[in-house]
């Protein structure tokens, strides 16, 4: 531990006095309560020069470092720089935190500007908000404390460089927190220079009585889906978990660490963590265990697909459609039991008798031009046109449909829907019945080329993404779309109402230079009556 730490006069006490003697409230207006979250009050408490938080999500992590600061600034007097990845993680989160508990708490705050977004003033002391990722982030604002909320999710060269901005003051406090992703990101690499502190838990069963860490899977019985003591397989209640206390695995080292996890939140049930743990494993163990997430050379070969061949008729009834877009577009069709046919075409009404014979729920590239995306999506209820981009305001979300102007668009997660694919075809979930010609050659090819790789963004964050060893993965993309195709949310494509149906106008449909009346393609496609057929 640091020796660098404020005085507190005694009148004040601690942080927790001036809490509960002020009556301070949450941003909603609620009583501050810690019964559920007595793992915080250790954290609210230490005023160590370093501090390090390698956490799960919803634990109420960012509130407690606000309150912090504003202490901090109110009773010592300290300019902070409290960052956040962008500046629209800053604008949202003073909007909707900061600027609601200085609200709610005016017989405290009062005098504090809630107008400027970036910046609060206390006395003559200053908490300024930067997103890292900003024209104004390197600032030349000297600090006594850098707070950095969702440290590796932001810049990490920024993050380095902020630190000549304490280099005046006698505190020289650092402190990270936010979920973890890969390994050497700016948590990781500063939780294993910390003391490394684990909620330790305690079996209440009087013959066993075991100190223990909360681990996945040890602690937790499937089958009854409860908490388990790891030693004697006891059943843990809220109150075990509750009751911990916090135990340095490497007490020598001076930065404070601290790991949390929802294992130890008492209002989490293990049916929960097991349904998070059987769904996309980044988000698990990120946001869930608060562990960062290291995938081993997970691959499809050859036999991966072979393996799951089967001679059995798959038909159902039902298609899908999964249509790659370029010169050459790549097509699988299947259905919910996996692809049956798979092909490749030229011409763009090769795809609208696919459309016309099968009637499938189609979803088809919305790159490198999305000009026929657009046309297929609104010209067939049952078409959806990809776009791959992260979910920022839910990180465990991987699919979503657009809405409003953005119907007929599905979104996902490039590399974690590929993950939850490629863990289909690995799991034997998803058969192939495609008959064995030439074409099939060239499909088990293109996945042949498929690796996972480590990159690392121009903001210095470590990932892990799906890429091509020659650049034809055309039939993965195409499958993967099928796959996307089969998840359902159709009929909410912007298709042509029933008002532009059976108009005179004629129209140019398509790369094929077809005139018609829009209305009767329409219905024709989409099996709609219409006025004049």
């Amino acid at each position: 531990m640091s020796e660098k730490k404020p005085t507190i006069k005694p009148d004040d006490l601690s942080i927790l006095a001036w809490i509960f003697k002020n009556n301070i409230v949450s941003e909603k207006g609620d009583m501050l309560d810690f019964g559920d979250r007595l793992f915080l009050i250790d954290i609210l408490t230490d005023w160590s020069q370093e501090i390090v938080i390698k956490k799960c999500a919803q634990i109420g992590g960012s509130v407690t470092f606000n309150l912090k600061a504003l202490f901090a600034i109110i009773k010592f007097g300290w300019n902070i720089m409290y960052t956040f990845p962008t500046d629209s993680d800053v604008s949202e989160f003073v909007s909707s935190k900061t600027n609601k508990i200085l609200a709610q708490n005016p017989q405290i705050f009062q005098g504090i500007n809630t107008d400027n977004i970036e910046r609060k003033e206390f006395n003559g002391r200053f908490m300024f908000f930067k997103g890292t990722v900003s024209k104004t982030a390197a600032i030349m604002t000297t600090a006594d404390l850098l707070i950095h909320d969702e440290a590796s999710r932001s810049d990490q060269s920024v993050i380095d460089t902020m630190k000549s901005r304490t280099k005046a003051s006698k505190f020289k406090g650092r402190w990270l927190f936010s979920n973890p992703t890969t390994e050497k990101d700016a948590i990781d690499i500063n939780w294993h220079k910390s003391d490394k502190k684990e909620w330790m838990i305690t079996c209440h069963n009087p013959e066993c009585k075991q100190e223990q860490i909360m681990t996945f899977p040890e602690n937790i019985n499937i089958e009854k889906r409860e908490f388990q003591c790891k030693e004697c397989k006891t059943k843990l209640y809220k109150s075990d978990r509750r009751m911990g206390r916090w135990v340095a695995q490497n007490p020598k080292a001076k930065i404070s660490g601290y790991h949390i996890s929802l294992l130890i939140a008492p209002w989490v049930t293990a049916d929960e963590i097991i349904k998070d743990s059987e769904g996309d494993q980044e988000y698990f163990y990120n946001f869930v265990l608060g562990e960062t997430y290291s995938p081993g050379d997970i691959r499809v070969n050859r036999s991966t697909i072979l393996d799951n061949w089967t001679p059995k008729n798959l038909e159902t009834g039902k298609w899908f459609l999964g249509v790659d877009v370029g010169n050459i577009k790549h097509y699988v069709l299947g259905s919910e039991k996996g692809p049956i046919k798979i092909g490749r075409f030229t011409k763009w009404a090769d795809l609208d008798d696919m459309m016309k014979m099968y009637k499938p729920k189609l979803v088809i590239d919305a790159l490198p031009d999305n000009t026929m995306s657009k046309y297929y999506v609104e010209n067939y209820r049952n078409a959806l046109m990809s776009f791959f981009q992260e979910n920022k305001n839910n990180p465990k979300t991987i699919v979503w449909w657009g809405e409003g102007n953005k119907d007929g668009v599905i979104y996902s997660n490039r590399n974690r829907i590929l993950d939850q694919l490629i863990d289909e075809i690995l799991n034997a979930k998803l058969l192939f019945g495609v008959s064995s010609d030439s074409e099939i050659k060239n499909y088990l090819k293109h996945w042949e080329t498929l690796r996972r790789i480590k990159i690392v963004d121009n903001r210095g964050i470590e990932s892990y993404q799906w890429d091509s060893t020659t650049g034809e993965d055309h039939y993965v993309f195409a499958t993967l779309y099928y796959y996307l195709a089969t998840l359902g949310n159709f009929g909410i494509g912007k298709y042509i109402p029933e008002t532009l149906r059976g108009t005179d106008s004629k129209i140019l449909i398509g790369n094929d230079n077809v005139m018609g009346d829009l209305g009767e393609i329409l219905a024709k496609n989409n099996d709609w009556d219409h006025p004049d057929i």
